[in-house]
C-alpha cells in the first residue's frame, strides 16, 4: 500500500499546494512587523525626517526583531537625527546600532556625513573603558569577585563592587583594588551565616562619579552562592536529588571548600 502522504499526491495532482495556517500567520505578523520600518524609510526618502523619526521609533519598540534588521534600522535613524541637527541623539542611536552589531557598515552610496557619524562613534567605542568579570581560578576564596578592566584613556577613578542580598536590592557598595588590568573585591558574608546568596555587579567611576562601564546591571546582576562544605564548581546547573535543574544563565553558583 502506498503511504497516505503520496496517496494524496497521486489522488490529486493538479490540486493546488495548501500552505499551513501557521506560516500564512507568521509572515503576515513580520510583514506587520516590518510595516512601520518600511513608512519610515519611504517618509525618509521624501525628506519627511520629523514623521520618519516617529515611525522608526514605533519600530524599534517592537519586540522580537532580528539583531542586523534593528542594527541597520537604528544606523539609519541616527543619520535622521544628524540632519534633524541633534548630535546628541545622532551619536546615541549609531552607538546602540554598533552595540546589536558591531561589523555594520553604512551602505556603499551612504554620504559622507554619515560615512563619518558611524566612525566617529565606532572610534569613540573603541576608547570607552570595558569590564568584564573574569571566571574563578583554582581555589579562590569564594566570596571574592575579579574582573578586567579595559580603559585605554585612563578615564576610570574607581571600580565598584555593587552588592545586595535580594536580586531587586538594595545595592551597596564596596570598592575594588586593581592592579593593572585586574581589579579583586570581595561580598562581605550577612550576618553570622556561612551560607548565602548574593546578587551583584561591578561598575567603573570617573572622578565625578559617573558610570564609564558596568559588568552586568542593577535590573540584570549576577549571582553567587557560597555553601561551605566542599569544593564544587563554577556552573548555571545545581543538582539536587540527583537530578539538574537550570537556574538561569545569569546565575553563577560556587562552593567553597570547607575551611576546617
Amino acid at each position: 500500500m502506498l503511504p497516505l502522504t503520496l496517496l494524496l499526491l497521486t489522488a490529486a495532482p493538479d490540486a493546488p499546494t495548501r500552505v499551513p495556517t501557521s506560516v500564512v500567520l507568521a509572515q503576515t505578523r513580520t510583514e506587520d512587523a516590518r510595516a512601520p520600518l518600511e513608512r519610515a524609510r519611504k517618509l525618509a526618502e521624501e525628506l519627511r525626517y520629523e514623521e520618519a523619526a516617529v515611525e522608526y521609533q514605533r519600530y524599534l519598540g517592537l519586540e522580537g526583531r532580528p539583531a542586523a534588521e534593528r542594527a541597520q534600522a537604528l544606523l539609519e535613524l541616527g543619520y535622521i537625527h544628524l540632519l534633524l541637527e541633534d548630535e546628541t541623539n545622532a551619536e546615541l542611536r549609531t552607538a546602540e546600532a554598533l552595540e546589536q552589531d558591531a561589523w555594520i557598515r553604512a551602505p556603499a552610496n551612504a554620504p559622507p556625513q554619515q560615512v563619518e557619524l558611524l566612525e566617529r562613534v565606532r572610534a569613540q567605542l573603541a576608547a570607552r573603558p570595558k569590564l568584564a568579570v573574569l571566571p574563578r581560578e583554582g581555589n579562590i576564596e569564594p566570596r571574592r569577585v575579579r574582573a578586567s578592566l579595559k580603559d585605554p584613556q585612563g578615564k576610570t577613578s574607581e571600580v565598584l563592587l555593587r552588592h545586595a542580598t535580594a536580586p531587586d536590592g538594595p545595592y551597596r557598595a564596596a570598592r575594588m583594588a586593581c592592579e593593572g588590568d585586574t581589579c579583586e573585591g570581595e561580598l562581605p558574608t550577612p550576618g553570622n551565616t556561612t551560607d548565602f546568596t548574593a546578587w551583584y555587579f561591578v561598575e567603573a567611576l570617573d572622578a565625578q562619579g559617573n558610570t564609564l562601564a558596568r559588568a552586568a546591571t542593577p535590573r540584570a546582576p549576577l549571582q553567587l552562592s557560597v555553601i561551605e562544605q566542599r569544593a564544587w564548581y563554577e556552573s548555571p546547573w545545581v543538582y539536587a536529588g540527583g537530578a539538574a535543574v537550570l537556574v538561569g544563565a545569569a546565575a553563577v553558583f560556587f562552593v567553597a571548600s570547607d575551611p576546617g
